[in-house]
């Protein structure tokens, strides 16, 4: 699980749990998590069962590691790799794109992100074909605001994107969709006169609720 803080605050999460997490699972570990960054350290201190490994990951626009090298890749690079791949991004059938225009702000916001050139352009292919609702618009802007969440999206495994969603509930569907297909199963269902009905012991089911 990789959970993201932004601007000093808790914002989203994203999970690769196999099997895939219930929703009672997921509510319970996000009602764990701290809105303070800073006092979610003291929690992998605490005695869990099993095993639990953590990787600190510096956010976007923090102080840098005095220890580590900078990353020399001039902000006129990013751009022009940025306006390359938006105007490939572009192309109708003619095979015209259409070519980005910079301003000084976005130019700033470019400048200060550290990342490899390799990095930066597999990043960047990844955010410019998905649809996803955080990838768009498609900005510079945008990019840098939603960083951490494209860069999760950039590194996870692809999922074939849901359709058609069954009825009534199907637990094994369910299991092979990723985490944001699971929340659109689940409001599919709810608005479908489904709830979630907690049983006696472990688990529980989406039953139909029946109007009068």
């Amino acid at each position: 699980m990789m959970v993201i803080y932004q601007d000093d605050a808790f914002k989203s999460v994203l999970n690769e749990f196999k099997p895939a997490l219930t929703e009672k699972q997921l509510n319970v570990i996000l009602s764990c998590i701290p809105n303070d960054p800073a006092q979610i350290q003291p929690i992998f201190k605490q005695s869990w069962a099993g095993k639990l490994f953590v990787e600190p990951v510096k956010a976007i626009g923090s102080e840098p590691d005095q220890q580590a090298a900078p990353i020399d890749y001039p902000a006129k690079d990013k751009i022009a790799l940025w306006c390359r791949l938006y105007e490939e991004h572009t192309k109708d059938e003619a095979g015209t794109g259409i070519k980005y225009k910079t301003g000084a702000a976005e130019a700033g916001k470019i400048k200060a992100l550290a990342v490899t050139p390799d990095e930066l352009e597999f990043i960047l292919k990844a955010y410019f074909v998905s649809k996803e609702w955080f990838t768009l618009p498609k900005s510079i802007s945008n990019f840098i605001k939603k960083y951490n969440e494209i860069r999760a999206m950039a590194y996870s495994k692809p999922v074939p994107k849901v359709k058609n969603f069954p009825l009534p509930f199907d637990p094994i569907y369910f299991h092979n969709l990723n985490t944001n297909d699971q929340r659109l199963y689940w409001d599919h269902l709810r608005a479908n006169g489904y709830k979630w009905v907690d049983a006696p012991g472990r688990g529980g089911k989406w039953e139909k609720q029946h109007t009068q």
